[in-house]
């Protein structure tokens, strides 16, 4: 018999003990691949709704301070050209923005902050305490941007960024249910090794629940203002940890009962 669990109680379940993900066997296909859908929707909501209302108040501050605060200049072949004397330093709530296309830049500013976001005459660098990313804006090879040219294109940045976050939103309930496929995966090989003969719908109900966790830690490191350098393998390591124990308990209670098989159809 299914048993009838609500979302928070299968959060709860699957995150605190590997016994109760014998229940998750006894759910369906559908319930299970319900679940990740509601799981992804609320943590995609969390994790991008903020960073939604900080890209409209960022819009809405350049566009209402553009003219006194943005200088003259040009962007051409990958090269920006900037008017006025340097660094020019725009610092906000958030990271603080310097604008230096003098030579030397990056070498001279980086070391003053922990986090800055530096646009030097060639790149555009993140620096983030620990981590430091760049773009070279020769990726941009063939593009003319200019004051005047930013200034009539910002009434649409709004409408696009709904478009941006969409595509983002779907992106990410798309990449969990990848997940739950890459540790199905993993689940496979656990199931061989321990001799369970599990299904793979079995194995793809407990690699769903299994990221429960990892996705909960990893969508409040995304809103924490620290760049954890490989995520991703914390995510997966801990899903496969889950996963193990999953079927480690599933071994225990098969090797009691001597019912060699009794997962092993579950639908």
């Amino acid at each position: 018999m299914e048993p009838k669990l609500n979302f928070f109680t299968k959060i709860y379940y699957s995150i605190t003990s590997f016994d109760k993900y014998r229940y998750f066997l006894r759910q369906s296909v559908g319930r299970t691949v319900a679940y990740l859908l509601l799981l992804a929707l609320a943590l995609g909501t969390a994790t991008l709704v903020p960073a939604a209302i900080l890209y409209n108040n960022v819009i809405d501050e350049v566009t209402a301070g553009f003219d006194s605060t943005v200088p003259d200049f040009k962007l051409e072949n990958g090269k920006l050209s900037v008017s006025g004397p340097m660094p020019i330093i725009i610092d906000g709530e958030g990271m603080p923005v310097v604008i230096d296309t003098t030579p030397g830049a990056e070498e001279r500013i980086l070391g003053k902050y922990d986090a800055v976001l530096l646009i030097t005459a060639d790149k555009i660098i993140q620096k983030n305490y620990v981590n430091k990313s760049s773009t070279d804006l020769k990726n941009l090879y063939g593009i003319v941007l200019t004051k005047d040219s930013v200034k009539q294109a910002l009434p649409l940045m709004k409408p696009l960024g709904i478009f941006i976050f969409l595509f983002g939103g779907i992106f990410y309930i798309a990449s969990k249910f990848v997940s739950a496929l890459i540790i199905s995966l993993a689940g496979m090989i656990i199931n061989s090794s321990m001799k369970l003969s599990l299904s793979y719908r079995s194995i793809f109900k407990i690699s769903v629940y299994s990221l429960t966790l990892p996705a909960l830690l990893c969508t409040v490191l995304d809103l924490l203002p620290v760049l954890i350098p490989f995520k991703w393998a914390l995510f997966y390591i801990i899903a496969a940890v889950y996963v193990y124990g999953a079927m480690s308990s599933i071994r225990k209670e098969i090797d009691k009962t001597d019912g060699g098989n009794m997962y092993g159809n579950a639908g």
